[in-house]
């Protein structure tokens, strides 16, 4: 057998997409979401069970809002980083701010909860104007 003149050997593209980076890229996308379902869990748990009143709304919101802003990161991160690897682009992947952010709202949430929780001179409106604020279904005496 002859080799032919000219032929070389198959050139590999360098930028070809790792079927493992991909799943990686998934499995820190799920990771944040697995940390915003816990995190909404906690508010959705504080309002069934915490009681009636405006603290405990108060600190649903807080835990409800903080896991609603980790899905949008998670998203788009996970889309950012999935272009990165289209285009195969090479560089730092690791992500050292949101994390400190995220113990640092579960500390400040936390510290809403007690402080509402534990401070008994909060300002608590009227029952009637209540349900106005939070929207309630049942009808309203005149």
């Amino acid at each position: 057998m002859s080799q032919q003149q000219g032929s070389s050997a198959p050139t590999v593209d360098f930028r070809l997409i790792r079927p493992k980076n991909y799943f990686a890229n998934e499995r820190t996308f799920i990771s944040w979401l697995q940390l915003a379902v816990t995190m909404g869990g906690l508010g959705l748990a504080l309002l069934n069970f915490g009681g009636d009143g405006i603290r405990v709304r108060i600190s649903a919101f807080v835990f409800e809002t903080g896991a609603l802003g980790l899905i949008v990161y998670a998203y788009t991160m996970f889309w950012h980083r999935a272009e990165r690897l289209r285009r195969g682009e090479r560089g730092t992947w690791d992500d050292r701010f949101i994390p400190i952010v995220v113990v640092i709202f579960f500390i400040f949430a936390t510290a809403v909860n007690f402080g509402l929780t534990f401070h008994k001179k909060a300002y608590t409106p009227p029952l009637d104007n209540l349900s106005v604020i939070t929207m309630s279904w049942g009808s309203k005496a005149r």
